[in-house]
């Protein structure tokens, strides 16, 4: 996993914004598009904590499941260089998958530092995903909740909320 992905860890990219966003039922371009201005991630080393709150499996009772139910309440912490190049990566670079996914963003509001979004998609088979953020961003630190839900298969339905916190800690270490 690179840097970057690293230290957005979640569904939707972040941005800081002088000017307010309030968007709704808007595609993943209007989103883009609106926050093609913001600053992004200043590139240093980030240090990025990411608790698992809770984990609902649904009907899936397979090992798998079984283990990342047994990681609730546990942080992972990652440490990563951000690098120039990456911190100047488009912001939705990173959802160019889920543009053809019929997605759109039920709302996308970021005003003074404060994130509210959530993005849902459905495919040919009726399945949903809904991915939601709420939190505040700076260009040097995050600290934001992320729900994922998802329907449509009985075995698949279920979610996840996942608490994230990365701050910048400095400059990356010369190798």
């Amino acid at each position: 996993m690179n840097a970057r992905c690293l230290l957005l860890a979640a569904a939707l990219p972040l941005a800081a914004c002088s000017g307010d966003i309030d968007l709704t039922n808007a595609s993943i371009e209007d989103v883009a598009t609106a926050t093609a201005s913001v600053e992004k991630p200043q590139a240093g080393q980030w240090r990025t904590d990411t608790r698992l709150v809770s984990f609902d499996a649904g009907a899936d009772e397979t090992p798998a499941a079984a283990a990342i139910r047994e990681q609730v309440g546990d942080t992972a912490t990652t440490e990563a260089c951000l690098s120039d190049e990456e911190a100047g990566k488009p912001l939705f670079g990173d959802l160019s998958t889920a543009a053809g996914a019929n997605c759109r963003f039920r709302r996308f509001t970021l005003k003074d530092g404060q994130l509210d979004a959530e993005m849902a998609c459905r495919n040919a088979g009726g399945e949903t995903l809904s991915v939601a953020q709420k939190g505040r961003y700076s260009p040097t630190a995050v600290d934001l909740t992320a729900t994922v839900r998802r329907g449509g298969v009985a075995a698949q339905a279920g979610g996840m909320v996942t608490r994230i916190v990365a701050k910048r800690t400095g400059d990356c270490a010369e190798e």
